[in-house]
């Protein structure tokens, strides 16, 4: 995927406030709109997801490099996902663990170079702190409860 070049407009703005806001508050936020206004653009940057996906997706060995994207995520504390059209709960829950327990290792590398980590590596998602499901209308009521679940720890 190639750099897009991003210009944070008025409603991208208005998203990182609401975001910051649903964050801050430890609540449900539902943000929608037409299509292409750039809701899913702004949220991808938000997480800071086009610096982190690929090293999310691709775990293997790391790169001095990847300090900058551990401090983006412990910035933003995010995780984005947006589910396939016909996954399973099952699976949503799995692959928002997943990536929620990556998430939240990337922000104990920072921690620990910061200096501010002591003990041992978080294995679960407790340093995420915001969950922003891209199209969610895909999913049912129980695959959008069992995606709190799978960040929370809550049932």
């Amino acid at each position: 995927m190639t750099p897009q070049s991003f210009i944070a407009t008025k409603e991208h703005r208005r998203f990182a406030e609401f975001a910051d806001a649903v964050r801050r508050q430890h609540t449900i936020g539902i943000c929608y709109g037409q299509a292409g206004i750039g809701k899913t653009l702004s949220a991808r940057r938000y997480a800071n997801w086009h610096k982190a996906e690929n090293l999310i997706e691709q775990w293997g060995p790391r790169d001095d490099s990847d300090y900058q994207i551990y401090a983006a995520l412990a910035r933003t504390r995010t995780v984005f996902y947006t589910p396939a059209v016909l996954t399973s709960p099952k699976q949503i829950h799995a692959e928002l663990e997943h990536i929620s327990t990556r998430v939240s290792i990337c922000v104990d590398q920072h921690l620990e170079k910061i200096g501010k980590k002591t003990g041992p590596h978080t294995r679960t998602g407790k340093h995420v702190e915001l969950l922003i499901i891209d199209e969610s209308e895909r999913l049912n009521a129980t695959a959008l409860e069992l995606c709190v679940t799978a960040t929370t720890g809550t049932t």
